[in-house]
């Protein structure tokens, strides 16, 4: 026989003492006041709460952690000897355990801990008319650092902000499940904002229309995609992705091309923060990306794990899903061998 968390952890696939610490630390993050990380129980400690050889109950910042870990459960019944029957877990909605350890790892660390910040893009348009781009520039911004956007709209009078409408429709998507599945707290925020204060974990819609993606490609040393303008007869623009691997993609009249990656910006001052993208080329891309996401990112977690990746996805020209996944790129990891 076993303890009631025991037959709990069990059907959460907590098993091992390093996985139920990592669900701790989550958990105790949330409590208000939080419980800073590194004060879960010792493995020996951690064994004899699922045995049942233990006097009494556990500290109080244990129970309170626990309580958080198991809605519906008191810290009594969960030390009490599981009956013959199977226990099935039965958190609400009030905790991360009562939502997805899985989505939980997808998101990192960080995202749970500090809340998860969803990035749409935005666009100034003068409400005089502006001098036309030449002919010989791509048909988008070209760096983020030389936006025309660089005044805040509600300080000008003569400008007008406006929201592109595939980003905002892929937002929802993922806004919806998340909803769903979790109760961590959920906000909305523009790209020029985020790029003003970059020091946090998000989740950002649109390719070059998004300058949360452009900042990625132009700082980091290495991203794990890249956006190339090609040009075609006439003068004519298009766009096509490329990923570190040497695979490329481009979109077509009847067929939108979706990007979903996941990076470490900053791997070493920030392990648990990810930067994820849902971007596309044609018309769909971007919202195919997320209804993607929002529908399979258990697949993407599955395969990945923790490391950094990008995926490429097919649209149809007529729904943004089914998206079906095409390519997935994983990185090794940096102490992985050759």
């Amino acid at each position: 026989m076993a303890t009631v968390l025991k037959m709990l952890l069990a059907e959460l696939h907590l098993k091992s003492h390093p996985d139920f610490l990592s669900a701790y630390d989550r958990c105790a993050a949330q409590l208000d006041p939080p419980v800073p990380p590194g004060y879960g129980p010792a493995k020996t400690q951690f064994y004899q709460w699922l045995s049942g050889r233990m006097v009494g109950l556990p500290r109080d910042y244990h129970c309170r952690v626990l309580a958080k870990m198991f809605p519906g459960w008191t810290v009594e019944r969960l030390f009490q000897m599981a009956e013959a029957a199977p226990i099935v877990a039965r958190p609400d909605e009030s905790g991360l355990l009562g939502t997805d350890i899985e989505l939980g790892e997808f998101l990192g660390a960080e995202m749970i801990t500090s809340g998860i910040t969803l990035v749409y893009p935005t666009f100034e348009l003068p409400l005089r008319p502006v001098q036309a781009c030449g002919a010989d520039e791509p048909p988008y911004r070209g760096t983020f650092g030389k936006k025309v956007r660089a005044c805040a709209a509600d300080h000008r009078p003569d400008v007008l902000v406006v929201l592109p409408q595939k980003e905002v429709r892929a937002l929802l998507y993922v806004f919806s499940v998340l909803q769903r599945h979790t109760a961590i707290s959920i906000e909305t925020c523009s790209d020029r904002d985020i790029v003003a204060d970059s020091d946090h974990p998000y989740i950002s819609f649109g390719l070059t229309c998004n300058d949360c993606t452009l900042m990625y490609l132009e700082t980091v040393e290495r991203p794990l995609f890249t956006i190339n303008s090609i040009g075609a007869e006439g003068g004519s623009h298009f766009e096509r992705l490329e990923l570190t691997d040497g695979s490329r993609y481009d979109s077509s009249a009847d067929r939108s091309v979706g990007v979903i990656a996941r990076v470490r910006p900053s791997p070493d001052l920030h392990p648990g923060r990810y930067w994820i993208f849902c971007a596309g080329l044609g018309p769909r891309g971007t919202a195919g990306a997320s209804w993607y996401l929002a529908n399979s990112w258990s697949l993407l977690q599955r395969r990945a794990g923790d490391r950094e990746f990008v995926a490429v996805v097919g649209v149809g020209e007529n729904s943004d899903g089914p998206a079906h996944l095409e390519h997935m790129l994983i990185e090794r990891h940096p102490d992985a061998d050759p």
